[in-house]
């Protein structure tokens, strides 16, 4: 198995240039919307690992100046899903400073991103001492049929997908009484579309630490299982709901390492949620779920994706719009309803033990009203006819 560097431009890892380091495969969709949106963000150096592209991604991003272009055709589940890759990328440059780890699908914004390039949002971060900022990943669908709409390099992605649900939950995640006390926060989000497809939020709502550990005994054996018959597991397991939260920005020091695609060693949260538009419903998603069948090299071998994959043949061409939908505009639209800014960090800044976003009649141009906005509370304190209101719609990443 190969990894190395394809290109020869230089790297810059003394902490002058904040980078996007990001995983791709097969990308010419999607890849172009995602240059362009984090160079207006102000981001100067993209590290892409190329996992053995066909489709013209490779010759792409070596043509792109701003493209630092490593190449691997080791398999993705090898890798630990690329958390391999990208620690040894950081250990072998000695890189230093802010990285944002992103995938191609993925756009990041944040409170006051219209003002504000990155470097002023990560001056913000400094200030208050933060060392990484916690994200929830917004996922984007389109009018109508989802999966008939194909993303060309020159659409305008917002216009295509334009859709996002305004109904979740946020908590810290379940622990059991004899887990070991986490330094860095761990945030759980629940809701958005897959949530609707898989199950429903008042249902995922009410899971703890225990229907999920029993969930997870399906580890024990995934492995074993032919992939053949893993969409006949697919159907009698329980439907795993995705992990839609992920701590993209991070200073990268000595000793730092990503666990995983969703969190890392860093502790000290930002006081404040970002977003990650996830531009997933669109003909792509298809594509990646047909991968994930055929080669079994993703997350407990492409399990959650059969499950999504038969949710969205009951679901059919029907849209994915529902009374929660709303149409984003810019990211005043999520802080609004208390999907980015300060108000969910009392989760983990004041030991809140729920936030709940709140949806808010919209504008005569479709935007929320701001005075109607998401409220931060304890269970305990929200009394029980409200705090299911609005929550039905009708830990893997897929």
């Amino acid at each position: 198995m190969s990894f190395g560097r394809i290109d020869a431009r230089p790297l810059s890892a003394d902490g002058q240039i904040t980078s996007v380091i990001c995983p791709v495969r097969d990308e010419m969709g999607l890849l172009p919307h995602f240059l362009d949106h984090h160079r207006r963000l102000g981001i100067r150096q993209f590290i892409l690992i190329d996992n053995a592209s066909s489709d013209g991604t490779t010759e792409y991003i070596l043509s792109q100046p701003d493209c630092i272009v490593y190449y691997t055709d080791e398999r993705y589940y090898e890798s630990a899903y690329a958390r391999n890759w990208i620690n040894r990328i950081i250990v072998d440059n000695n890189y230093a400073g802010w990285l944002i780890y992103l995938d191609a699908d993925e756009h990041l914004v944040y409170r006051g991103v219209e003002d504000s390039p990155v470097q002023g949002f990560l001056k913000r971060l400094e200030a208050e001492g933060a060392d990484s900022a916690l994200a929830v990943m917004v996922d984007m669908y389109p009018d109508g049929d989802f999966a008939s709409v194909k993303i060309e390099p020159h659409d305008n992605l917002h216009a295509k997908l334009p859709w996002f649900d305004s109904d979740y939950v946020m908590r810290p995640w379940p622990t059991r009484p004899w887990d070991r006390k986490q330094a860095a926060f761990r945030l759980q989000v629940l809701g958005g579309p897959r949530c609707r497809l898989l199950s429903d939020l008042e249902r995922e709502r009410r899971r703890g630490a225990l229907r999920y550990t029993i969930d997870n005994q399906v580890d024990r054996f995934v492995d074993f299982v032919p992939l053949p018959l893993m969409p006949a597991l697919a159907r009698i397991w329980p439907r795993e709901m995705p992990e839609q939260e992920k701590k993209p920005v991070n200073f990268v020091r000595p000793g730092f390492v990503y666990m995983n695609s969703h969190s890392s060693s860093n502790s000290r949260e930002a006081g404040e949620l970002v977003a990650l538009l996830h531009f997933k419903f669109c003909h792509e998603l298809q594509q990646r779920l047909r991968y994930s069948a055929v080669e079994g090299n993703h997350h407990r071998r492409g399990l959650a994706h059969h499950q999504l994959d038969m949710a969205l043949h009951r679901w059919g061409r029907r849209s994915l719009t529902y009374a929660g939908s709303r149409r984003y505009g810019d990211p005043r639209d999520l802080e609004a309803v208390g999907l980015i800014g300060p108000r969910p960090a009392t989760l983990w800044k004041q030991g809140a033990r729920e936030f709940v976003t709140r949806d808010a009649p919209p504008h005569a141009d479709g935007r929320p009203e701001e005075c109607a906005a998401t409220q931060t509370f304890t269970a305990a304190a929200l009394p029980v006819e409200h705090s299911r209101q609005g929550l039905t719609g009708g830990k893997a990443s897929v």
